[in-house]
């Protein structure tokens, strides 16, 4: 290395923080370079990432982490959600505070589930400063349109209410494509597929005679959701609106039994 690169180095952020650790905490220049990368990176990542006017940086759990682990063993990103948008006064002017705050809720939640991260209904209180209630009740008006948020709550099937995966699953056997259903719901596609096929697997181990915890066991669902395919399978016997459809389910359940598990 030159004269004049050593000197640029010294003389820069980097030349400085690795001399300051050196010197200070008795790092070794190995020590030094690695932190310095570690330090870098942390920064590029958290306060340096692109973001566009009336946005936060908020960190949510990963969509990756499961239901029930703590949360502060969960991997936590920061994401960046839009507090507000020229057309949001237009919404409360025309609807209300209510239907601004659908929007508000529903617009964070999704923009955090494209990201990479999941809020919980905790989280959607704190960025908006109401009371968790006030969320949950927004919350319940939204899904009684027959829309879907994608909250940590309702992704993961934590708590009570229809789990998505089986408002996903009544769409699909009303004959919803699967590219309308994941837009919908705001899921996607591989997921809708990954659901509809879990649901045929479900119907396959009932009528083979399983038991609902096995039948868990043997798909990796949750016992909830069993039971709400169960549920479904049950409801739209009896309708006839279904009948077509249900009968495609189980012609194909006949050709495919070997390689369903």
């Amino acid at each position: 290395m030159t004269n004049s690169i050593c000197n640029h180095l010294v003389k820069s952020p980097e030349g400085c923080f690795k001399r300051d650790v050196i010197d200070g905490y008795g790092l070794s220049r190995v020590e030094a370079d690695v932190l310095w990368d570690y330090v870098n990176n942390f920064v590029k990542e958290h306060y340096l990432a692109s973001r566009f006017d009336n946005q936060i940086i908020f960190y949510a759990v990963s969509a990756d982490e499961p239901a029930g682990k703590p949360i502060k063993d969960c991997r936590i990103i920061p994401v960046n959600l839009t507090l507000y948008r020229h057309t949001d006064w237009k919404i409360k002017a025309k609807l209300g505070i209510p239907a601004l705050r659908e929007s508000l809720v529903a617009r964070l939640s999704e923009e955090a589930h494209h990201q990479g991260g999941l809020l919980s209904q905790g989280d959607l209180a704190e960025i908006l400063i109401v009371d968790k209630s006030t969320v949950k009740r927004i919350v319940k008006r939204i899904k009684a349109r027959g829309d879907s948020i994608p909250t940590r709550g309702e992704i993961k099937d934590i708590g009570p209410g229809v789990s998505h995966k089986a408002r996903i699953i009544e769409l699909l056997l009303k004959r919803y494509q699967p590219t309308e259903v994941a837009l919908k719901t705001k899921h996607s596609l591989s997921s809708v597929t990954r659901y509809f096929e879990n649901f045929i697997k479900v119907l396959y181990l009932d009528d083979q005679g399983f038991s609902l915890v096995k039948i868990r066991h043997l798909t990796g669902t949750s016992e909830k959701v069993v039971g709400e395919y169960l549920k479904i399978y049950t409801r739209c016997k009896e309708n006839e609106d279904y009948t077509e459809r249900l009968e495609e389910i189980k012609g194909y359940l006949s050709s495919k039994k070997r390689g369903l598990l």
